[in-house]
């Protein structure tokens, strides 16, 4: 953080270097969110697309290499969030929240893409393990990053990488 007094003891020069880095940022800011706006509209009307097109059943092709695709993408991510746990990196609850949002989509593809027969089983694994630990992940990684601006939180401090403030 800068305080006063370092403002003060700089040159002009080294101020009105600080003013443009600073004034950099909003114009990016703006640029992002003109661009997820933008993304957001146009995903209106392929929604609308898809809704009246796309065919009630489809057989899929390759159902069990991407069904173990995504089953190992979410071990790859347990495992990649326990060790940014363990190590307190700043990383972890981005990693983590990105885990909780995989969560809530197995559970979403296994309720819809499952018969009849496999209901009852997709239900139970939604409600008793995949939601729970998807809102456990997501709101224990929302409230790390609003405890003292990610620096420390639940699992303790958080170290900064070498060479960044």
């Amino acid at each position: 953080m800068i305080s006063d007094d370092d403002i003060a003891a700089m040159s002009e020069d080294q101020r009105r270097d600080l003013i443009r880095r600073l004034s950099v940022a909003p114009r990016r800011r703006r640029w992002f969110v003109a661009l997820l706006l933008a993304c957001a509209v146009l995903l209106v009307p392929w929604i609308g697309y898809l809704a009246a097109t796309l065919p009630d059943s489809h057989t899929v092709h390759h159902w069990r290499p991407a069904w173990l695709g995504f089953d190992l993408l979410l071990l790859a991510l347990f495992a990649t969030t326990a060790v940014l746990v363990l190590r307190r990196r700043p990383e972890a609850p981005l990693v983590g929240f990105g885990l909780g949002l995989l969560l809530l989509c197995d559970a979403g593809f296994d309720l819809v893409t499952t018969g009849r027969d496999g209901l009852a089983a997709a239900l139970a694994s939604a409600v008793l393990v995949e939601l729970p630990l998807a809102a456990l992940l997501m709101i224990v990684s929302v409230s790390e990053v609003h405890t003292d601006g990610g620096r420390t939180g639940r699992f303790g401090p958080l170290r900064r990488r070498r060479g960044r403030d």
